[in-house]
C-alpha cells in the first residue's frame, strides 16, 4: 500500500495536506491563541535552559528548571498584587455597599468637595446622587463578573494547561521543529527561510524587551510620582500601574484617572490634576518613544509595526496578543523585506550578466 503512495502525483498529495492543515486549524482555533503563546514563550524558556543546561544532566530537567525561573516571579508578583487587593478590598466593600445603600450614608464632605468646585446645591445633590447610584451599579457589575469568573474557571484551567503543556514541548523539541521544517523547505528555498528565522529571532528579543522593560520603567516611574504627591500603597499602585499597561486600549489611565477622579472628588484637586497630568506624560513617552525605541534596537523592523501588534494584537487576542501580534506583523514585515532584497539582488545580477 505504502509503494503506492509514492506514484501519486505531487499535486493530489499537497491537496491533501492542504486540506489535513485547514480542518487541524478549525479544531485547534479555540486554543490556537494559546498554543503560538506558549511557543513564543518557549523561546525565553530555551534561552535560559541554554545558561543552565551545562549544570543539569537532563534536557527535561533543564526545561522544567527554565520555567519555574520564568514563572516564579510572576506568581509572586501576581500573588503580592492579588493578596493587596483583597485585603483593600474587604476594607472597602461594606463602605461602598453602605454608600449604594444606606439611606443615613454620610456624604457631607463629598457633597462639600463637589460644592468647592463651584457648583450650585441642586447640582452637587444631583452629582451626588449620580455618584451613589453609579456605585450600586458597580457592586452589581462586579458580583455579576465574579461570578461570571467563577463559572468560567475550567476554561481558564484548560487555557492554562495547554500553555504550560505548549511552552514544555515547544523548549524541549524546538529543535525537532525546526529540522523538520528545514527537511521539508526546497533547498533553493533555504537561503530565504533561514533569514527569515533570523529576523524572527530578532522580533522575539525585541518582544520581551518592548513588553517587559517599558512595564517596568512605567511603574517606576508611576511609583515616584504616587510617592511624591503623598498617596498611599505607592508599591500597590506602582504594580498596579505598570500591569495595567498590558491591559488593551486603556492602559494604566484606568488607574491614572480612577485616583484622580477620587482625589479631586475629596476635595484634593491639585492632586488629582497632578497624578492624570503626570501619567499622562509618564503613559505617553513610555508607550510612544521608549516601548518603540527599545524594541527596534533588536531588528530592523519600523516602529509602527510593533506599535500596532502590541495595541491590536492584545485588542484581539488578549494577553497573548501582545506576544503574538508583533511577532506576526514583525516576521511578514521580515518576509517581504527578505524576498525584495532577494529579488533585486536577482535583478542585479541578471543585470550585470546582460551588461
Amino acid at each position: 500500500m505504502i509503494s503506492h503512495i509514492k506514484n501519486l502525483p505531487s499535486s493530489t498529495i499537497i491537496i491533501f495536506i492542504v486540506v489535513l492543515t485547514i480542518l487541524s486549524i478549525a479544531i485547534l482555533t479555540p486554543i490556537l491563541s494559546m498554543i503560538l503563546f506558549g511557543a513564543i514563550l518557549a523561546y525565553y524558556v530555551r534561552y535560559v535552559c541554554r545558561k543552565i543546561r551545562p549544570k543539569v544532566k537532563y534536557n527535561t530537567l533543564a526545561v522544567l528548571l527554565g520555567m519555574i525561573m520564568l514563572a516564579v516571579p510572576i506568581i509572586l508578583l501576581l500573588y503580592f498584587t492579588l493578596s493587596q487587593f483583597i485585603s483593600i478590598a474587604g476594607l472597602l466593600f461594606g463602605s461602598l455597599q453602605q454608600a449604594a445603600t444606606a439611606s443615613n450614608f454620610d456624604t457631607t464632605q463629598l457633597s462639600q468637595a463637589i460644592h468647592n468646585l463651584g457648583f450650585s446645591n441642586d447640582i452637587t445633590q444631583s452629582i451626588v446622587d449620580s455618584i451613589k447610584s453609579w456605585i450600586a451599579q458597580s457592586i452589581s457589575y462586579i458580583a455579576g463578573y465574579t461570578i461570571s469568573l467563577i463559572s468560567s474557571i475550567p476554561v481558564l484551567a484548560a487555557q492554562v494547561l495547554i500553555l504550560i503543556f505548549s511552552v514544555f514541548y515547544f523548549a524541549r523539541d524546538g529543535d525537532k521543529v525546526i529540522q523538520y521544517i528545514k527537511d521539508v523547505v526546497p533547498d533553493a528555498d533555504k537561503g530565504f527561510y533561514q533569514r527569515v528565522l533570523d529576523s524572527a529571532d530578532d522580533v522575539l528579543k525585541s518582544i520581551i524587551v518592548g513588553n517587559i522593560i517599558p512595564a517596568v520603567i512605567l511603574g517606576v516611574l508611576s511609583g515616584i510620582v504616587y510617592y511624591f504627591l503623598g498617596y498611599h500603597y505607592v508599591i500597590l499602585l506602582a504594580i498596579v500601574s505598570g500591569i495595567a499597561m498590558f491591559i488593551p486600549v486603556i492602559g494604566p489611565w484606568i488607574v491614572y484617572g480612577a485616583i484622580g477622579l477620587f482625589s479631586i472628588l475629596t476635595g484634593n484637586t491639585l492632586q488629582g490634576v497632578l497624578v492624570i497630568v503626570f501619567g499622562w506624560i509618564i503613559e505617553t513617552s513610555t508607550d510612544f518613544y521608549i516601548r518603540p525605541r527599545i524594541s527596534v534596537q533588536y531588528s530592523e523592523i519600523h516602529p509602527l509595526i510593533f506599535l500596532l501588534g502590541f495595541i491590536y494584537g492584545a485588542v484581539t487576542m488578549g494577553v497573548p496578543g501582545l506576544f503574538i501580534g508583533p511577532m506576526i506583523l514583525g516576521v511578514t514585515y521580515a518576509a517581504f523585506k527578505v524576498y525584495r532584497d532577494e529579488k533585486l539582488k536577482e535583478d542585479a545580477e541578471k543585470s550585470s550578466k546582460i551588461g
